[in-house]
């Protein structure tokens, strides 16, 4: 073969870059022109189209529900601050940290009306309120299977006799977890179901100030559980504060020091701040009960897969006697039971267990009212089991 064709893989070379510049380099380019001619000209009906299924698909993946077909055409928001599609005429275009597209109305309709608008904060991103309340019981994140039926019967673990020593807990290992505060140098903006606010980047849902945090939450959970009756303590430290690693240690010394000081105590209640994220956006869990507008909540109970706990199915039979008594006073404020791996301080006692009180997009109030109502639910409980 090399006799009669000496130069073979020279031959082979050219007919490669001949293919590559004379077939693949016009058909991309080709392909790239004719998606822009595409959007450019077919302008109304299947440009909007596209915009439509584009925005449609992104929102409901946002917010976790399922596509709705409509008719009339309502704003989307486009969470990529890269994409930007070209806003059909009757479309109004806001660039934030992403693109937001919203119908121009006729009430809102004037000749001077801006086709882009840039007045929104930087390194921003939106709040969607949802609710989180599940048909659901548990979530269950753990090798163990759970008989929820079984947790109901069996025979509750907690001494529950009412007096007027302590008879609960209520503590924060993450005392710095703090709520959202709507600053009043940021722009009102989308409509339906993403919020009118949005979350500087740089917020850290942080705070040294006990009536900001989930502190003054706890407080309130407290005072609510005394004014139903049952005496309760709360304790006010911020285990995080200097050290957010060791923050379970320090709230794990606390506990043992509470329980050696107040022997009476049965049930603990370490009372936290969820942070609920979906793709670039925070979350509220928001629910209205009696008229007032409340946060959710959810319980956390863990499990010895993690290490040795010796109480976590007496744990469980509580957080479950909970749960079904928050389900029955307001079906809507619970979300799942959250049955987890690691122990989380608690081994202690059989009424231990991790409340989390609204996530950090809800606003300190909407968490105060949720504590409000689940301090109801809970001093229930207890006047049920004794």
């Amino acid at each position: 073969m090399t006799k009669y064709f000496p130069n073979i893989k020279e031959l082979f070379k050219k007919l490669i870059c001949f293919f590559t510049l004379y077939a693949l380099i016009p058909l991309i380019c080709g392909g790239f022109l004719g998606l822009f001619l595409f959007i450019e000209k077919s302008g109304t009906s299947k440009a909007l189209e596209t915009m439509e299924k584009i925005g449609r698909i992104t929102l409901s993946t946002v917010i976790g529900g399922e596509t709705k077909k409509e008719k009339s055409f309502s704003g989307f928001y486009l969470l990529s601050p890269e994409i930007h599609l070209p806003a059909h005429e009757s479309m109004t275009m806001v660039i934030g940290s992403g693109t937001y597209f919203r119908p121009i109305t006729k009430e809102s309709e004037t000749q001077d009306s801006p086709k882009n608008t840039s007045s929104l904060p930087t390194n921003a991103v939106p709040i969607i309120s949802c609710d989180l309340s599940s048909t659901s019981f548990f979530i269950n994140t753990t090798k163990y299977t759970i008989d929820l039926e079984e947790a109901r019967n069996a025979a509750f673990p907690a001494q529950t006799t009412i007096a007027e020593t302590p008879l609960v807990l209520i503590l924060h290992t993450h005392g710095t977890e703090s709520y959202f505060e709507d600053p009043q140098d940021l722009s009102q903006f989308a409509e339906g179901e993403i919020e009118g606010y949005f979350l500087k980047e740089e917020t850290s849902f942080r705070s040294d100030n006990p009536e900001k945090s989930v502190i003054q939450v706890g407080k309130v959970f407290a005072e609510t559980l005394i004014g139903e009756g049952i005496p309760a303590i709360h304790c006010q430290t911020m285990h995080d504060k200097d050290d957010f690693n060791d923050a379970y240690a320090k709230s794990a010394e606390t506990v043992q020091e509470m329980l050696k000081k107040y022997p009476s105590i049965q049930y603990v209640i370490d009372l936290h701040r969820d942070s609920v994220v979906r793709g670039d956006s925070y979350v509220k869990s928001l629910t209205t009960i009696n008229g007032t507008p409340s946060a959710q909540v959810m319980l956390v109970v863990g499990t010895n897969q993690n290490g040795k706990h010796p109480n976590w199915k007496q744990n469980l039979i509580v957080a479950t006697g909970y749960k079904d008594k928050l389900d029955a006073l307001y079906p809507s404020l619970s979300r799942s039971l959250y049955l987890r791996t690691s122990r989380f301080n608690q081994e202690f006692l059989p009424g231990c267990m991790l409340l989390e009180v609204g996530s950090c997009a809800n606003t300190l109030e909407e968490a105060e009212n949720a504590a409000r109502f689940s301090a109801v639910a809970f001093a229930e409980m207890i006047k049920t089991k004794k």
